[in-house]
């Protein structure tokens, strides 16, 4: 029986192991997955700052045109002046004329101050887009980093799992049939010691019986309370 619940103590231990890598691998992937999603928020805030920057330029575009439209018809009105005949036409041209010079200075001043805007975005853009290139680059490392530890991984597990075979072999199938259930149910932890009269597993006290039982070590001892295989703990177990 000590034989039989050692070979259980073990298949459980190298069970958790797999179990463990296996987990760190998931943990992995999930790090890759979590890269990826950050670098979608990057290249949306890269999109939007290039947008931002597009509609800053546009602008600036739309009021240079302005101020050239303001430029032709100042040039326009500058040659009607020499034809003009009275002094009322020649006072009424030189009045729109001002006008459209002090709108010229004004959409100047917007000009001067939307270029200013259109260096802030582009800067934007610039750092958006050198940020995503950056975890573009973080992400190929992650992959590459990934992708040698799940082989390596691979290799141990599948070690694992053919040393805990050997294990399993030892097994009667009543016994392998009991850890199997328990294992699958209670998440792996199917065999527990007992320790100061107290089940490992759920914390419960075991009862003389149960301990009576453990201690003739005659066949599998199950806790009352959580139906988990028991043993005692040995001194420097």
């Amino acid at each position: 029986m000590i034989d039989k619940i050692d070979v259980l103590k073990r298949v459980q231990s190298l069970k958790n192991k797999i179990n463990e890598l296996e987990a760190s691998q998931e943990r992995r992937k999930q790090d890759v997955q979590k890269k990826k999603l950050q670098i979608e928020k990057e290249k949306a805030l890269a999109e939007k700052r290039q947008e931002e920057k597009m509609a800053v330029q546009k602008e600036i575009d739309r009021k240079e045109l302005d101020l050239k439209t303001n430029e032709g018809e100042i040039a326009k009105y500058n040659v009607q002046l020499n034809s003009i005949k009275t002094n009322k036409e020649y006072s009424a041209l030189i009045s729109e004329i001002g006008s459209k010079k002090a709108d010229m200075s004004i959409l100047e001043d917007e000009i001067l101050d939307t270029m200013s805007r259109l260096e802030i975005a582009n800067q934007g853009y610039v750092k958006a887009t050198e940020d995503l290139r950056s975890e573009e680059e973080s992400l190929k490392d992650l992959i590459s980093s990934v992708d040698a530890e799940t082989k390596e991984a691979d290799i141990e597990i599948e070690k694992t799992k053919n040393e805990q075979k050997k294990y399993i072999d030892l097994l009667d199938e009543h016994t392998l049939k009991n850890y199997n259930r328990l294992s699958n149910i209670i998440g792996g932890k199917a065999i527990v010691p007992v320790i100061g009269n107290v089940c490992g597993g759920c914390s419960m006290n075991i009862t003389t019986q149960t301990l009576n039982e453990l201690m003739g070590g005659k066949d599998l001892v199950f806790c009352r309370s959580c139906s988990r295989i028991l043993y005692l703990e040995e001194n420097g177990d």
